[in-house]
């Protein structure tokens, strides 16, 4: 059987939909993505048997909504001609979000009677209300009134963690129509047995999406706080967004001159651990107001994976999932208080070490392993159905 993804991301640097498409590759299927990529990159490959059709375009991440919107609309619009003209039958087809109306991308494959569902990467009203705030109030208004016929036409929803989940069933979507498949990190990229090697002198590390919701410059602001105790000190951050610009600018500040390796370009995502290299300590400063407030990072459960001690703010996503007391946290994601927790971690590495390995028994009931097939169980039951 043939299975259909349309993701408004670019696919090598996902890992979400990287995951659950080769899970399906593995059990025998098919699978075609409709997705971008950046200007000058192949527009058509095939990766790990997935065949990978993008649309060559820059992923807007600023602050203007009409941009956004701008992005969404040209992208939706391409993946439904392209899957139309492609005149492939497919058994299954999933729309990751946002934005959610991306679902209308695979109309005609759910009027034709093909499953189609709808996996909501992010709560978009949150996500947009948290980034514009009061001055695009009638934008959150528009956006919760398209999730809802958006999750309304998809046959099933998926969504990727148990506070995700409330605020949706809250919203109307009946418990039988909705499946939490947890964003999880691949084993085979991210596990060690072993904890990470501990580096001769302090390295803190940042990867993902340089956007300031995830906090890499209250990274850079701890760190400084930290060189006049560590003189050695560096950091490291993996990833690409509109922030990078801002973020070594700072990085060329006297305090942190010379300090802060950045990644040339965004990198895929089974290289993020060579990337990485040795760590110290990983810094997870989602700031906790609206949509973050709601996030369980995947970059943590990377770090926990790899044997990396982690801070990370305290969060409803996060306190759903995890036991706060077993971990690094603060309260606010605050340079002060981070450089806190960076302090005690640096200074006692055994207990940093016990913290994190009880922390990683969360794997033990929560692991991509088992998870990959609850999901395949489930598209095959669709499909099926």
């Amino acid at each position: 059987m043939r299975a259909l993804h349309i993701a408004y991301s670019v696919y090598e640097s996902d890992p979400r939909v990287r995951r659950q498409t080769e899970a399906l590759i593995a059990a025998g299927w098919e699978v075609d993505v409709l997705a971008i990529c950046e200007p000058g990159a192949a527009e058509s490959v095939t990766l790990g048997g997935v065949e990978i059709h993008s649309l060559a375009m820059e992923r807007y991440r600023g602050s203007a909504l009409s941009q956004y919107l701008t992005g969404y609309r040209r992208f939706v619009q391409w993946a439904f001609s392209h899957a139309i003209r492609r005149r492939r039958s497919y058994a299954y087809v999933q729309v990751h979000t946002p934005p959610d109306f991306a679902v209308m991308a695979a109309l005609p494959f759910r009027l034709s009677g093909t499953p189609v569902v709808l996996d909501v990467h992010d709560l978009t009203p949150e996500l947009f209300s948290d980034r514009f705030g009061d001055r695009k109030q009638w934008a959150t208004t528009a956006l919760k009134a398209s999730e809802r016929v958006s999750t309304g036409a998809a046959t099933h929803v998926l969504t990727v963690s148990e506070t995700f989940r409330k605020r949706l069933a809250a919203r109307g979507i009946r418990a039988d129509k909705l499946t939490i498949i947890m964003n999880l990190p691949d084993p085979k990229i991210f596990w060690r047995d072993l904890p990470t090697p501990r580096p001769d002198h302090p390295v803190l590390s940042y990867h993902g999406t340089l956007v300031p919701r995830y906090g890499p410059d209250l990274l850079l602001e701890a760190a400084a706080l930290l060189v006049p105790e560590h003189p050695d000190l560096r950091v490291v951050i993996i990833g690409d967004g509109d922030q990078k610009p801002e973020l070594v600018a700072r990085a060329g500040s006297a305090d942190l001159q010379g300090r802060v390796d950045f990644s040339p370009t965004r990198v895929p995502t089974d290289e993020i651990p060579a990337a990485l290299g040795d760590v110290t300590a990983g810094v997870v400063a989602n700031r906790p107001d609206g949509f973050g407030n709601l996030v369980l990072s995947t970059k943590f459960m990377e770090y926990l994976a790899l044997g990396i001690p982690a801070v990370i703010t305290r969060t409803e996503g996060l306190i759903d999932h995890f036991d706060p007391g077993s971990l690094f946290t603060v309260d606010e994601a605050t340079p002060p208080a981070l450089a806190a927790e960076l302090r005690n971690i640096i200074a006692d590495p055994d207990e940093a070490a016990a913290r994190t390995a009880r922390a990683r028994a969360f794997f033990e009931e929560h692991n991509w392993t088992t998870e990959a097939v609850v999901y395949v169980d489930l598209v095959e039951r669709l499909a099926g159905g």
